[in-house]
């Protein structure tokens, strides 16, 4: 009897023992903090089981079953977990677990915009323009939902949803969209293409499409809050030919991190990049070369004037630069407006496909149609010989003059060069206004860079007879840098000389020029000079002592194809 209550206690706590070591395994993969976070978050959710103004019976009910169909889906990460989910570069498990209405979303608004009383009553009614590929479901009713609840119903003229040829086997769940917003009380224009047309495509078709007085296009992976469209519409009502771009503050979910992304603009660095612009510090709209793609608001009479955007381009990029060169130069303005946020979503890689027509680099013809339209042809020149791109441009001949003819019928009056001095003015204008010479000679060549290496980018001497390229795009600038394109500055802090992104803060950069023996020296270690080593077969230019040390280094002495300031080059 005793030794059978004995195994009876042994056989208890080994039962004990194995449901210890269970749940200390399973808590490996549900861990309890995530729970708790997931509950947490949902208790924010006061919107969840209400109906809203915009949803019938049908929808409210269809809303719910897809909230319970896509909540805890899978195993949970909450944010900040740094794990790669290969379902479109999201943190899936997370971003389903939040709820498609919250309030508790980050308010980055500067103070000057909570402090602000006065709403602007616009009447102009708003065309909502969002298209999506493999779109995750509760990030694409989450964009939907909070756009339409934020919008003020007097401004609410329509939805147009745009299914880019998803793939409905693997994103099932996409299905049910179209039936859904078919049974919305608010206007609705679905549309799903059965192959990938690419985002540009997309947005244009919407564009077109649109029935209200302004267009009010966003990607689908977005947030907002009550108020944001605002600001953005006060901006296209005081001019027609405003394009308003709301900040966008991105969401890392699988670092936990936020970061905003305003006051950046087109500059000019192999071919089309970023640089930062100066931004006031109030909060107020101010002007920009360029936008982000992913949300901004134009009026629709605006649009059809300049053509809309995105003729002949493949996938996504650039879009948002062309819109922007053609707004400038038809005599409008593009600005951010601090006032107007949107939330979004990072991925880990893009979601979106880039089209049917899509081929490698696809991003570079779209650049390559921008700058063969709107910026000069020596310009264009340069960039095809660095990207190789004309021969994709072939089949966009007829877009490419379209764009031409655009300006002309509008009597465009301003260009490239007015873009520059009025928006860019601390970025190489090619121009007498920021050079003081271009086109470095030295023995009959001329100085120009490396293009089969894009990340030493060595300095070299080619023939002059070659057409005009990158050579004449060596210059001398006021600020005393020797600059190639807007951004690369000659750099004497590596190893070998190179070229590098421009930073302002002289050092390694500070150019001097002596027009007594033609050598290029860095002002700051003034017995550093441009030449070579190796004089009887010299490829590279090389940095060197200046005094030529013992002779063994050899200093090339240059002279200038194009002079703009004789004074300021004898003082460089």
């Amino acid at each position: 009897m005793l030794n059978k209550r004995k195994r009876r206690i042994k056989d208890v706590i080994i039962f004990l023992l194995l449901g210890i070591i269970i749940l200390t395994q399973l808590s490996r993969f549900y861990p309890t903090h995530h729970l708790l976070n997931i509950q947490q978050i949902s208790s924010d959710d006061v919107h969840n089981n209400t109906q809203l103004y915009f949803e019938t019976d049908i929808s409210f009910k269809m809303r719910l079953r897809l909230q319970e169909k896509i909540k805890f889906g899978g195993a949970i990460k909450r944010a900040g977990e740094n794990v790669f989910n290969t379902r479109e570069g999201y943190n899936e498990s997370f971003l389903d677990s939040l709820p498609i209405l919250r309030d508790k979303i980050p308010n980055f608004l500067p103070e000057i915009c909570k402090n602000d009383t006065t709403v602007h009553r616009s009447k102009t009614k708003v065309s909502v323009v969002m298209n999506y590929h493999n779109e995750l479901l509760s990030l694409l009713l989450r964009s939907v939902y909070t756009v339409i609840a934020a919008i003020p119903q007097q401004n609410f003229q329509e939805l147009i949803l745009i299914d880019d040829g998803s793939n409905l086997q693997a994103h099932e769940d996409l299905l049910e969209v179209e039936f859904l917003m078919s049974s919305l009380k608010v206007p609705v224009q679905f549309h799903r293409f059965d192959t990938n047309k690419g985002l540009i495509y997309s947005r244009r078709f919407g564009c077109q499409r649109a029935t209200g007085d302004a267009v009010l296009v966003l990607d689908s992976h977005i947030e907002v809050k009550p108020g944001f469209l605002e600001p953005l519409l006060r901006a296209v009502d005081e001019n027609y030919k405003v394009v308003a771009a709301p900040v966008f503050d991105f969401w890392d979910t699988f670092e936990n991190k936020f970061w905003s992304y305003d006051g950046d603009a087109l500059g000019f660095d192999h071919y089309l990049t970023w640089i930062s612009v100066p931004k006031p510090k109030d909060g107020t709209n101010f002007r920009t070369p360029a936008i982000l793609g992913g949300a901004f608001v134009a009026k629709k009479r605006f649009l059809e004037e300049i053509d809309f955007f995105g003729r002949c381009m493949e996938g996504w990029g650039y879009e948002n630069i062309e819109i922007a060169m053609k707004t400038w130069m038809c005599g409008g303005e593009v600005v951010y407006v601090p006032c107007a946020r949107v939330l979004h979503f990072a991925a880990k890689r893009s979601p979106m496909n880039h089209g049917e027509r899509k081929r490698p680099e696809h991003y570079l013809h779209n650049a390559g149609i921008v700058v063969k339209s709107f910026f000069p042809e020596e310009i264009y020149q340069d960039f095809n010989l660095e990207i190789n791109v004309d021969a994709t441009l072939e089949s966009c001949r007829e877009t490419i003059e379209a764009n031409k003819a655009m300006l002309k019928q509008n009597k465009c009056a301003r260009d490239f060069a007015w873009i520059r001095r009025n928006l860019m003015p601390s970025i190489e204008s090619f121009d007498e206004e920021t050079s003081i010479a271009h086109t470095l000679i030295s023995d009959g060549k001329c100085l120009t860079k490396q293009l089969d290496n894009q990340k030493i980018q060595r300095l070299l001497l080619e023939d002059c007879n070659r057409p005009k390229t990158m050579r004449n795009r060596m210059r001398l600038t006021k600020w005393g840098e020797l600059r190639i394109y807007d951004r690369q500055c000659l750099d004497w802090g590596y190893n070998d000389v190179q070229f590098s992104g421009c930073h302002g803060q002289e050092g390694n950069q500070a150019t001097g020029y002596d027009s007594l023996t033609g050598a290029i020296f860095n002002k700051n270690h003034h017995n550093l000079c441009l030449g070579t080593y190796n004089v009887s077969a010299p490829s590279f230019l090389e940095k060197g002592p200046c005094n030529g040390e013992k002779g063994k280094f050899s200093v090339a002495s240059f002279s200038f194809g194009t002079i703009f300031h004789k004074e300021l080059l004898e003082k460089a």
